[in-house]
């Protein structure tokens, strides 16, 4: 029997950084979709996708990633978020971690393997 390919949504408005963690997780030998925003992101939800693991960037265009965040806990209260961001702010770490998330993640990041260590734990 195949195992399966664990599945990873990535939400971060920066296009360079998603289609390196894309290419990098899928290197790795997980399954990776990134998306820019999360209104796209939600219209991905909303059909009925699932993943093992979404990694979110709490500044978004338009909606933020906390905002994200809860929404998805209320649509699919078992699902694992982990959140980014490049701006330090003990409010949005709390408010995250409030809404469920279960790391939370500081860009810029030291390497790539450091991020693999941390979500590995999570797939």
């Amino acid at each position: 029997m195949t195992e399966k390919k664990q599945k990873i949504l990535i939400i971060d408005d920066d296009g360079e950084l998603l289609s390196t963690l894309v290419k990098y997780f899928e290197m790795k030998g997980v399954s990776a979709s990134g998306l820019k925003s999360a209104e796209e992101a939600l219209k991905v939800i909303e059909k009925g996708a699932k993943f093992d693991l979404m990694i979110i960037d709490i500044v978004l265009p338009g909606m933020s990633g906390v905002d994200l965040l809860k929404i998805i806990k209320e649509k699919q209260p078992d699902q694992k978020v982990i959140v980014m961001t490049g701006m330090l702010s003990i409010e949005n770490t709390l408010n995250a971690l409030r809404e469920g998330a279960v790391e939370y993640l500081l860009k810029p990041f030291s390497s790539l393997e450091y991020i693999w260590s941390v979500i590995e734990e999570y797939l």
